[in-house]
């Protein structure tokens, strides 16, 4: 009886034991690279798998378990998906309005760095509280600032467990907002504190999840006031133990506070400067589990900062800097979000689409004991910018962190579906690219192509009668865009394409 208790320590609360990355390429069969890798971390084991989903990830992104470990849904920011990888009835036209056309929506990813989590409602295990982020374009202008903090309602036990979007796209904060939220557990280890900063002030929004659904939003003065131009660059998380938040930014650099999960108030506000070099503009953040190392990086360097320090500016060290390797010896693997696993690793997405993650592999070591490796975990499916937003769901349970015991054991790749409506080819391109539809166009279309930004690089019309196009992408900086093909209002397909010198 010993024995099987202690065997199954691990079996219990693993919301966050399923990771989803990659995109569904253009379409499988022609696009070997490309798919949705999905990470399992249950049974003491990782095994990676490659599936081929009709979904899209960018910045936005996050999924939920089921005590177990068994896949429940999983949200790309655009679309609410159940545990078949298909739209949840009502799962669809998430983050309406303006952030629906120019924030990668509605099938490429919504562009919002950990601009969605969920939480389970305390005391009911059938409720999901999904919050998220819209980014919105400013009238007149081509920039995007995020602009609302919605929340979605699901109940896994509709539809024979396939799920149900009771409640979808609930205002609960309207303001000019930075681009991430991070959440943690109350005091009494049943309800939720969801923190989201304001963009152009001190402002800190506080939300508290009860049993009985959203039971207040408070706000607190205190930090840096940032600067407007870089609100969206950077990345907020709680410390496993939740006891500190952080924040880094380029504008306001890196801010620690302590936190107190009964009140909700942050204190004790100090700021240390960690890098405004070149390839600083984007930060990103995570802590080691036993929460005393906070790691700090930013596109071309990582750094760790010791919070248990008597002098915590002092006790910053490099611990990475990019080496220069590049995906299909083109794109750079720049450094992007981080999440800590349930093998108590933290995994780095790259900035750029690759089939590789960085790995900090011993997290609670202090310096370059952390034992950080670039391009060293290798996905099957290509991926861009995207990692998974995940609370410290065991936070007050008997269960630790994370089990550093979980070993990598297989990779696997199943059968793709077929064509769907549009595709692309070639890609990656450099001069010339061709769209092809399953049938003639019976009215004019248009074919758009955007970059990282949401902002719109190139749009051709589409004759009558026509059923393959070809555009050119000359002179398009390289990196990592999305196209999409309309007729009559409607989207006939879409995807992201990869232009290479």
């Amino acid at each position: 009886m010993l024995l099987f208790i202690s065997c199954n320590a691990f079996a219990q609360f693993n919301n966050d034991y399923v990771w989803l990355l990659g995109t569904q390429g253009n379409p499988p069969t022609q696009d070997p690279a490309y798919g949705i890798d999905f990470m399992k971390f249950n049974n003491g084991e990782l095994n990676v798998e490659r599936d081929y989903l009709d979904v899209e990830f960018f910045l936005t992104n996050s999924s939920i378990c089921d005590v177990n470990g068994n896949l429940l849904f999983f949200s790309n920011g655009c679309k609410i998906y159940n545990s078949s990888g298909q739209v949840m009835q009502n799962g669809s036209g998430l983050n309406p309005g303006l952030a629906y056309t120019t924030g990668n929506c509605p099938d490429m990813g919504n562009a919002v760095t950990k601009g969605l989590i969920v939480l389970p409602l305390p005391e009911d295990s059938t409720k999901y509280y999904i919050f998220h982020e819209s980014a919105e374009e400013g009238e007149g202008s081509s920039a995007s600032y995020i602009a609302k903090v919605y929340y979605s309602l699901v109940d896994v036990s509709e539809n024979g467990g396939l799920g149900k979007v009771l409640e979808k796209n609930q205002v609960v904060i309207a303001d000019t907002l930075r681009g991430d939220m991070h959440a943690v557990k109350h005091a009494n280890e049943k309800d939720w504190w969801i923190i989201v900063a304001k963009g152009n002030n001190n402002v800190i929004y506080k939300i508290l999840l009860t049993k009985n659904g959203i039971d207040g939003v408070f706000e607190q003065e205190t930090g840096p006031n940032p600067d407007p131009w870089y609100s969206g660059g950077g990345s907020s998380c709680f410390s496993p133990d939740g006891t500190k938040y952080a924040r880094y930014y380029y504008d306001e650099q890196l801010s620690l506070f302590d936190f107190d999960r009964a009140t909700g108030e942050l204190s004790n506000f100090q700021q240390f400067y960690v890098d405004t070099t070149t390839g600083s503009l984007y930060g990103h953040l995570a802590f080691s589990s036993n929460s005393r190392f906070l790691y700090a990086a930013n596109q071309i360097a990582i750094y760790q900062f010791d919070t248990e320090a008597l002098d915590i500016a002092a006790s910053k060290v490099l611990v990475g800097e990019y080496d220069g390797y590049k995906y299909l010896d083109i794109f750079p693997t720049y450094f992007h979000q981080m999440q800590l696993a349930p093998d108590c690793k933290i995994y780095m997405a790259t900035h750029n689409g690759s089939n590789v993650l960085h790995v900090i592999h011993s997290p609670n070591e202090q310096g370059t004991a952390c034992n950080f490796r670039q391009h060293e975990f290798i996905i099957p499916a290509v991926s861009a910018a995207s990692i998974p937003n995940f609370p410290n769901y065991r936070l007050g349970t008997p269960y630790p962190v994370c089990d550093s015991s979980i070993a990598l054991v297989t990779t696997a790749v199943r059968v793709p579906p077929p064509l769907r409506e549009a595709r692309l080819w070639p890609n990656p391109a450099s001069g010339e690219v061709f769209v092809e539809l399953a049938a003639p166009l019976p009215q004019p279309g248009t074919w758009a192509l955007y970059n990282g930004m949401g902002q719109r690089v190139r749009r051709e019309v589409l004759a009558t009668g026509q059923a393959e196009h070809s555009f050119s992408v000359a002179g398009l900086p390289p990196g990592l865009y999305f196209w999409e093909v309309k007729s009559s209002n409607r989207r006939l397909g879409g995807g992201k394409l990869v232009v290479q010198p």
